[in-house]
């Protein structure tokens, strides 16, 4: 067993296999008082392991799986913290963190490299694919985590999220607010939701939240570096401001 730190909680982490501590390397600390414990059962990474392989994936080592079964139950109490996961790649410049969420495939990876590209040593990446998100002091924390994605894009940070897009391939750019209930009929898709009552009550909650004090927009784009730029741009416009092309 031993003990990580992510978004500001000092998780116990009880591992069988030795992968898991490699993964979590980074976020090892010497903390010995922990917020709460994770552990998962043989039987649940050899399910974990199954099911990964009867939808057609490979046969992932057993290590890999207990670390992705670890992960799941870690975002699950995380809702008891004001915390939860978003499938999502969370990027920082400037000290501000913008949430780039779409389906698999449509480029969230190759667009936060357009960033990195365009900005430079101001932009980096916190997560780039299940990064952890916070309420601390009223405020929502874009947070990094061990679990980053096969590009392996991620650093052991975390800060305020400025903005939610809401990604999709075009041939042009262009970005524009959304309302309420365009985030909705859209944010599920990207979340990790329990199944518990009381539980769901807290994560709706925590949604509502979020929803009703961060900006979120949709952004269509294609892998040029300008893509970037109308993103960012279009991200710092004030709420009146509709639309901004590039």
């Amino acid at each position: 067993m031993f003990n990580i730190k992510i978004a500001d909680l000092v998780i116990g982490i009880e591992n069988k296999y030795e992968y898991v501590r490699w993964l979590c390397r980074e976020y090892v600390t010497d903390m010995e008082e922990t917020d709460f414990s994770v552990s998962v059962t043989e039987t649940e990474i050899r399910k974990e392991q199954e099911n990964s392989q009867a939808d057609g994936g490979r046969k992932y080592s057993l290590g890999y799986c207990e670390s992705i079964c670890l992960y799941r139950n870690i975002c699950l109490r995380l809702i008891d913290y004001d915390a939860f996961l978003m499938h999502a790649v969370a990027l920082e410049l400037d000290g501000e963190a913008y949430l780039f969420a779409a389906k698999s495939g449509v480029g969230k990876t190759t667009h936060a490299r357009l960033w990195l590209q365009e900005f430079g040593e101001r932009a980096c990446v916190i997560n780039g694919d299940k990064p952890v998100c916070r309420f601390l002091e009223g405020k929502l924390y874009a947070c990094g985590t061990p679990w980053c994605g096969k590009e392996n894009l991620g650093t052991n940070a975390m800060a305020p999220v400025k903005a939610i897009c809401f990604l999709e391939r075009s041939a042009d750019n262009r970005i524009c607010r959304m309302g309420e209930q365009e985030v909705i009929g859209r944010i599920f898709h990207q979340m990790l939701m329990p199944r518990e009552e009381a539980a769901l009550d807290r994560f709706l909650g925590m949604v509502d939240r979020m929803i009703g004090t961060v900006d979120c927009f949709f952004l269509q784009c294609n892998t040029q570096s300008t893509a970037a730029r109308v993103a960012y741009e279009g991200m710092k416009t004030k709420r009146e401001s509709k639309e901004t092309e590039g």
